[in-house]
């Protein structure tokens, strides 16, 4: 060290200077040369690319049909993702009877052991890539190795392999997705699951009632929800035990699935969950009755526009804003149940809809004069005149409601 010292204490100080200026220089060249050859090998290989890609989309039917040696393309990695994901685009696209052919093609071409080991070697974003087409392919062979991926330590993977097994459309997909749910081992979030669950049933709904039944707390809200997507008629008798359910949001989604369900079956079933005592649970049975569109659900609404919620009671008065034929009847029951609130709410329906002009005019005309018209005429002007003051505490409108 002190030699060192000595030798920079005798060397001169302008040739330092120069040499480290050279060095500096050389460094910056080889930076611009690195980024000029990476620029142009990137450009290299989308020209190849395309090229590649313009000549296999003309063979593909050949290439499909096994006319083309599958030795000319399934050599170069290039040649081989290319196929492999126009092979993916047409499975999304092709009816049942295409997307078996196209499936036993990827088996005869090793894609889907490729697309495995590719998952199983890699890390990162690679692996993720991996995963994704894995699940787009929609065979039986990808649930296994997706399933072990919902075990990785990442969440980006973790994500990636609930929404390959969503992508595969499998019943049998759904299998290690519930069994995690139902020991507690599955570290995501529920829309995801939901997501992927939701796709896993969604060609045979009704496999979905035995894990329903023998669920419990969370996993039980989790499916309650993948049900009321997927409700169909059949399902009808299962959403009336949901909605005695003891927990609100199964009640909720039940309210959701029931708008599926027999007029029979699914009327006094929400006109009971009208009456539930969680606000939400009331605004999907709303819903649900304005889904329906039946005259039967208006003695329904009507309960639901006096609500004591608001979302509540926009909802019904939209709902009853569309029984035209019914519209003179509804608005007197409004009137005679002396609430302010619900005038409000079917008036604001009714100014949405353009219907308040010609509700004003029908009431006004000189044929329908009577006591109740009057009275009904001037509740309707009080209300609009009203709408956007401020609202009473006493909902009761004394001027106009005896």
């Amino acid at each position: 060290m002190i030699w060192f010292l000595g030798w920079i204490s005798q060397t001169d100080t302008n040739k330092l200077l120069a040499a480290a200026t050279l060095l500096l220089l050389a460094a910056c060249l080889g930076i611009l040369i690195s980024f000029a050859a990476q620029r142009g090998i990137r450009r290299h290989r989308i020209r190849r690319y395309d090229a590649l890609a313009s000549a296999l989309h003309r063979q593909w039917r050949e290439i499909v049909r096994g006319e083309v040696p599958p030795e000319r393309w399934r050599n170069d990695p290039m040649q081989r993702a290319i196929v492999q994901s126009m092979v993916i685009q047409e499975i999304g696209a092709a009816t049942d009877k295409d997307r078996a052919g196209l499936q036993d093609f990827l088996r005869f071409n090793g894609m889907i052991a490729g697309c495995i080991h590719q998952m199983q070697r890699l890390h990162g974003w690679r692996r993720r890539r991996a995963i994704a087409a894995l699940g787009a392919m929609r065979v039986p062979e990808a649930v296994a190795p997706l399933a072990e991926a919902l075990e990785d330590w990442q969440l980006e993977t973790r994500m990636a392999a609930i929404q390959a097994l969503g992508a595969t459309r499998l019943a049998a997909a759904a299998e290690p997705i519930l069994e995690a749910l139902f020991v507690g081992s599955l570290k995501l979030p529920s829309g995801p699951v939901e997501n992927a669950l939701v796709h896993c049933f969604l060609d045979h709904p009704n496999l979905l009632l035995p894990y329903l039944r023998r669920s419990q707390l969370a996993p039980r809200d989790i499916l309650a929800r993948v049900a009321s997507e997927l409700a169909t008629p059949a399902m009808a008798d299962e959403m009336l035990i949901l909605a005695a359910d003891g927990r609100d949001e199964v009640r909720g989604c039940a309210a959701k699935a029931l708008a599926a369900a027999p007029l029979p079956v699914a009327i006094p079933a929400l006109a009971d969950l009208v009456r539930d005592d969680v606000w939400f649970v009331r605004l999907r049975a709303t819903s649900a009755l304005q889904e329906l569109f039946h005259p039967r659900t208006i003695p329904a609404l009507l309960e639901a526009i006096r609500d004591p919620n608001r979302l509540v009671r926009i909802r019904a008065a939209a709902a009853l804003c569309a029984f035209e034929r019914d519209r003179m009847e509804i608005l007197r029951n409004i009137v005679d149940s002396r609430d302010r609130y619900a005038l409000h709410s079917i008036i604001s329906a009714l100014e949405l809809n353009g219907g308040v002009a010609k509700l004003i005019d029908e009431l006004a005309d000189p044929l329908l004069q009577d006591e109740r018209a009057d009275r009904l005429l001037a509740a309707v002007r009080e209300g609009i005149s009203g709408l956007w003051s401020r609202r009473p505490a006493n909902p009761v409108v004394e001027s106009v409601f005896p």
